[in-house]
């Protein structure tokens, strides 16, 4: 199991292809993060309903794995934490609810260069369009790009992931996502281009894929995914659990339960 985004320390710079939204002022106040504190969801098994993030030595799931997010997030913090065909977590993802100065990007095309260290970049809710126009390159450590779900939170050109711990929930990608460094995590976001994994220890979880798929990166992390590629993959330490391809049939850009096909075959040596 592996634990991203513990703690928070490094300068984060956005380069912009284009213009993207004001960066507003930053604060730490936890009425303030886009997500809710003392709650996890768990990707893998079955149902993605939030729990309350448990305390001491109390389990999501006691009767059987025994999930404990708070070992890695505290007591009271927001947690995704995505497990494997038997339940065993392989991941643990924690979001910053203290401490992390939060940058919100709104529809007005303002330059964003800089944010503090260890931003939590939040992309604004209103339903109009592309939040950040062409393409985003994240160039430092320890970043959470987040969006309130990909039908508002939109990225209207390619995403560049090149510095390590980024995490990226939430959001539409419109072009294609080029992970290069370590411990990069994309939760129910939709990419409508290519993926391309070649640093290691990325997670994909709850997320759509519409281009091709191409893993190099170790230990990758693939659950609960919807791809149009339908592989199969092999990576070294590869770990899948419940994606499934898809073909978009009648090309209305959604995927209904008919278009659904195999289950994607892994494996964890490469090829």
């Amino acid at each position: 199991m592996r634990t991203t985004f513990r703690c928070l320390m490094s300068i984060t710079t956005f380069a912009l292809a284009s213009a993207c939204g004001d960066d507003g002022d930053a604060t730490t106040a936890n009425s303030d993060y886009p997500y809710d504190e003392d709650q996890t969801v768990v990707i893998g098994g079955g149902s993605e309903t939030p729990v309350a993030t448990p305390d001491g030595d109390a389990c999501i799931d006691p009767d059987e794995t025994c999930i404990r997010p708070q070992d890695s997030c505290g007591d009271d913090g927001t947690a995704d934490v995505i497990v494997d065909a038997d339940g065993n977590v392989v991941d643990v993802i924690c979001y910053p609810t203290s401490g992390a100065p939060i940058e919100t990007i709104p529809a007005d095309a303002v330059p964003v260069e800089k944010t503090q260290n260890g931003s939590v970049v939040v992309l604004d809710a209103a339903d109009d369009g592309a939040d950040i126009e062409g393409d985003l390159s994240v160039d430092a450590n320890n970043v959470v790009l987040y969006g309130e779900g990909p039908d508002v939170a939109v990225l209207g050109g390619d995403l560049a992931i090149t510095k390590n711990t980024t995490t990226v929930r939430g959001l539409r990608i419109q072009g294609d996502v080029n992970i290069t460094a370590n411990n990069a995590n994309f939760v129910f976001c939709v990419i409508e281009g290519n993926l391309t994994i070649t640093g290691n220890n990325t997670t994909i979880a709850g997320c759509e894929v519409w281009g091709d798929v191409s893993i190099s990166g170790q230990n990758t992390v693939l659950v609960a995914n919807r791809l149009s590629d339908p592989g199969p993959f092999a990576a070294q330490g590869l770990v899948c659990n419940d994606n499934t391809s898809f073909v978009d049939a009648d090309t209305d850009g959604v995927i209904s339960d008919a278009e659904l096909g195999a289950a994607i075959e892994c494996s964890s040596s490469a090829l």
